[in-house]
């Protein structure tokens, strides 16, 4: 079955997106879209609909898989925390579960790490890391889905983003107003928005409606 580039009459995981974040969905599914940007407030459903829309492209075979990519958000410090690799990262990737889930996906089986056995069996597609231990590596084939661009620095958003070869289908996602920065001015997000924004292969979307209710939207609007 071909993947649908549009999502008229065709279920996303049984939900009901908004208009917002159909458009958004529609864009990933578009082949002539290589960078999609997502300026999403809080509760907007941006890496469900991120991790949704990958994995409709990886399971109809036009991608290999799926990399999820966020900051560790602490000046370099992650290599501090204790464990292995994937014991240091784990703690951020919660949100790309979540998403998984809500999409009918099972971390279990198609997440792919050192220490699962999906690993040597070849059924994990997603790949999770932070950008403290991308330098050096290429992505090839892949979606890649930057979460939180918010919470990386210029130079750090710039180190992810270069990884990337054209084969790739890039999502960066965030809100400019729930930077987590010690230096909020540092965040390279909106910067690399205006850098991308006009060129036809670059998708620029807004997702605005708090779907998680009144108390997450009421206290959003508070600004610090």
């Amino acid at each position: 079955e071909p993947c649908h580039t549009s999502l008229d009459g065709h279920p996303f995981y049984g939900m009901t997106l908004d208009p917002e974040q159909k458009v958004f969905a529609e864009a990933i599914l578009d082949p002539q879209k290589l960078v999609i940007f997502a300026n999403s407030c809080a509760g907007t459903g941006k890496t469900t609909v991120a991790m949704g829309a990958a994995n409709l492209l990886v399971r109809h075979g036009l991608y290999d898989g799926i990399i999820g990519l966020v900051s560790a958000c602490n000046e370099g410090r992650q290599g501090f925390l204790p464990g292995d690799i994937t014991a240091k990262s784990e703690v951020y990737f919660e949100p790309f579960y979540q998403a998984m889930i809500e999409c009918k996906m099972n971390p279990q089986r198609d997440v792919c790490d050192a220490s699962m056995v999906n690993q040597k069996t070849g059924e994990g597609i997603v790949k999770l890391l932070t950008e403290s231990f991308i330098r050096g590596t290429n992505f090839h084939n892949k979606v890649v889905i930057i979460d939180e661009c918010q919470n990386f620095t210029g130079p750090n958003l710039k180190k992810a983003i270069t990884r990337i070869s054209d084969s790739c289908k890039l999502i960066c996602i965030g809100h400019d107003g729930q930077c987590d920065l010690e230096n909020k001015e540092a965040s390279g997000f909106v910067r690399y928005v205006r850098h991308f924004e006009g060129d036809n292969r670059v998708a620029i979307c807004a997702l605005t409606t708090n779907h998680r209710g009144w108390i997450s939207s009421h206290a959003d609007e508070l600004e610090f």
